[in-house]
């Protein structure tokens, strides 16, 4: 797991909060403060930052805000680095990881360590994530953070772990591209019969923090990539994680390009049945999130990212695969 280290001496705790961020000075101060300052009771806490090798302030910002502990800072890491590097010096029986651009709910960590406490059956526990970003684009894409409640495939890295879980898996893997959470999260469940939970409850604010159609492809692109890596890894076990979510993302791919060819190429009739099917799949998929409670801008823009982020999402997966090419060619695997 990352750097060799050992924990420092002293008593343990019950939650370590491990935030980890790279430049995130603009947010960093807020997600600190909102771990320190969470209604905790009587649940003994302690706080760490670990930097992925920050060029602005972001360190200086950590050591003003009454961090029991900063890490890195001396090299670039990656999240799956920068969260193992705070579970290796973590005192605590349960480990809450942030973001540096989220700040948790004031009331998320006691109840996380009360639902953890009494479910010895799981291995983590995560809850709604509210997109701080008040337009209507974030909103709709927020929707794809539903609030649930009940048994879940995996979470985001941003949850409340059973430390002890973590270590028999050696941590987040580190060899994973992307999607380093949901593999964690599979080998939690398949290898040690673990489960993952979601609470219907707020658990942090997000700052998705991107500013246009370019930060949106490469968003799903690198979305797509992940669907690929983690399919593949999962391919040989009994669940095949994202296999099918991955191949129906490369069917959909297809279905654009064939209506694309039959709208350039086809007579008037052909394009105005091509036309009219997609408008009838948008419509419906319009009227589904309407019913939810969304506005019509909301629901509108929701339906046309659920079918266009296929296109990049698709692009992704055939980059990682098309990646690996040479491999497969010399007899590797994927």
């Amino acid at each position: 797991m990352g750097d060799n280290a050992f924990p420092e001496d002293g008593d343990s705790v019950d939650v370590t909060f491990v935030v980890i961020g790279f430049n995130e000075g603009p947010t960093l101060r807020a997600s600190l403060d909102s771990c320190r300052d969470a209604d905790l009771r009587d649940v003994t806490h302690e706080l760490i930052y670990v930097d992925g090798g920050s060029t602005d302030d972001s360190v200086a910002i950590a050591r003003s805000a009454a961090t029991d502990r900063i890490l890195g800072g001396d090299k670039r890491r990656r999240a799956a680095e920068n969260r193992n590097l705070g579970l290796m010096h973590a005192r605590g029986e349960y480990v809450q990881f942030v973001d540096g651009d989220m700040t948790i709910a004031p009331d998320w960590p006691l109840a996380a360590v009360a639902f953890l406490h009494n479910h010895a059956e799981c291995a983590a526990v995560c809850g709604h994530i509210h997109e701080a970003n008040p337009s209507r684009l974030f909103r709709a894409l927020q929707m794809d953070w539903a609030p649930r409640e009940g048994y879940i495939r995996h979470c985001g890295g941003a949850a409340m772990y059973r430390k002890s879980a973590l270590e028999r898996m050696g941590g987040f893997p580190e060899d994973v591209a992307y999607g380093e959470e949901p593999y964690l999260c599979w080998r939690l469940r398949n290898e040690l019969g673990l489960r993952i939970y979601q609470l219907h409850r707020l658990m942090a604010h997000h700052d998705l923090g991107f500013s246009g159609v370019r930060d949106y492809w490469r968003r799903n692109v690198r979305c797509g990539m992940t669907y690929a890596e983690i399919a593949a890894r999962c391919r040989r076990g009994k669940e095949r994680l994202w296999m099918r979510e991955s191949l129906r993302n490369l069917a959909w791919l297809g279905a654009w390009i064939a209506l694309a060819c039959m709208i350039a190429g086809g007579g008037t009739l052909l394009r105005a049945f091509v036309v009219g099917a997609a408008a009838g799949v948008l419509l419906r998929k319009f009227l589904h999130t309407r019913r939810k409670g969304c506005s019509n801008a909301v629901a509108a823009i929701y339906a046309c990212h659920t079918y266009f982020c296929k296109i990049p999402i698709a692009w992704g997966e055939l980059k990682w695969l098309a990646a690996r090419l040479p491999r497969l060619a010399r007899g590797g695997t994927l």
